[in-house]
């Protein structure tokens, strides 16, 4: 198998097939998400009033350094959560926050169905344009991704994560049985008991990162198989796992090569990524500054910081997430089109060997 001519075609599939450009970006959106949480937390360390507000600890120049402003905000707050909430303000609060609950729920239902669409759209749109050579377009990919083969690989996610999610949380429980030794009154079974769940955890992680790396080659070929050949989930896993293992000179050369590809691509985001910040900092500030300043002389008190974010951050964002989004988007597109392409090529090779033999017999 030629990897190189391969890997050229899925290149050129990213930039003259716009099409998939719709697909990619949904599939960034779906899969490529991700957030960071933060969380923080002060006691107070004494009774003086005039240095606590809010349950939080301030030093003595805190007006001078954020402002009488954000100082009486802070008062004003102490003193509203100093009071009771009335009922009806706590009926509304609970009500908000099912509101947020259902409407999370719903987007991760939707998130997970544009994934599986948009996924399908990529398999069966490259697979058409090898076989005809034609290009399809957006509406015709919506119709091949909304099938029964999207329903086919979200179930073959379920059938090979849950079972492999519920081995490693039984490992991970085994690995910290040895700690109940400290139950005991030997201190030394403790101490060995806590050798061996060090041990056995760095263990079952080495074992975890192998089997998800098998994992991401495996499943690559399981959704080909479906996709292409129109098969169901367990012959699509049984279809793949047999591709791999005849082929697993040519499908793990490849796979080698796509690792390289991802960390030379996420070496290439790290300074866009830092020039897209800071770029969205300063278009995005400036507004933020400017609505900010116009708010406190007219409304005063928290309006002007409410607005002012309202301006700055969805300029931030369409800044740095929307050409990220792209980007990323891409990345799945010449994923997709290369992994597609390697399973058509080696069906091909398949097919071909049993021809030749009878070329040479006869």
């Amino acid at each position: 198998m030629d990897h190189v001519t391969i890997l050229k075609r899925a290149w050129n599939n990213v930039w003259r097939y716009r099409a998939l450009w719709v697909f990619g970006i949904i599939l960034a959106l779906t899969t490529g998400s991700g957030g960071t949480e933060t969380a923080s937390s002060a006691r107070d360390g004494g009774n003086n009033r005039d240095r606590s507000i809010a349950g939080l600890r301030l030093p003595d120049d805190f007006s001078v350094e954020l402002g009488d402003g954000i100082r009486q905000e802070l008062e004003e707050l102490d003193r509203l959560f100093s009071r009771e909430i009335p009922p009806q303000v706590v009926s509304t609060i609970i009500a908000v926050v099912i509101g947020l609950l259902c409407i999370g729920i719903l987007l991760f239902v939707v998130g997970r169905i544009a994934r599986y669409v948009a996924e399908t759209s990529l398999i069966g749109m490259v697979d058409k344009h090898e076989e005809t050579g034609k290009q399809q377009s957006v509406r015709q990919g919506f119709r091949m991704g909304w099938s029964r083969a999207a329903w086919r690989l979200f179930l073959i996610d379920l059938a090979v994560d849950l079972p492999v999610a519920l081995t490693f949380i039984l490992l991970f429980a085994l690995a910290f049985a040895p700690l109940l030794l400290w139950t005991g009154r030997s201190t030394g079974l403790g101490t060995v008991g806590t050798v061996s769940t060090i041990g056995l955890f760095f263990t079952v992680v080495f074992l975890a990162i192998v089997v998800g790396a098998a994992l991401s080659l495996l499943k690559r070929f399981f959704r080909c198989a479906c996709v292409l050949d129109g098969l169901g989930v367990v012959e699509s896993i049984r279809r793949g796992w047999a591709m791999v293992r005849q082929n697993l000179k040519d499908a793990g050369l490849m796979w080698l090569i796509m690792i390289g590809v991802n960390l030379a691509w996420m070496l290439v985001m790290v300074p866009i990524g830092a020039l897209l910040f800071g770029v969205g900092a300063v278009m995005g500030g400036g507004p933020a500054l400017l609505a900010g300043k116009w708010a406190e002389s007219a409304f005063g008190g928290a309006a002007a910081w409410i607005l002012g974010g309202a301006v700055g951050i969805p300029i931030f964002l369409a800044v740095v997430v929307a050409p990220l989004v792209f980007l990323g988007g891409l990345r799945e597109i010449f994923q997709s089109s290369t992994w597609t392409l390697t399973y058509r090529e080696l069906r091909a090779l398949e097919q071909l060997e049993p021809e030749q033999l009878a070329e040479s017999v006869a």
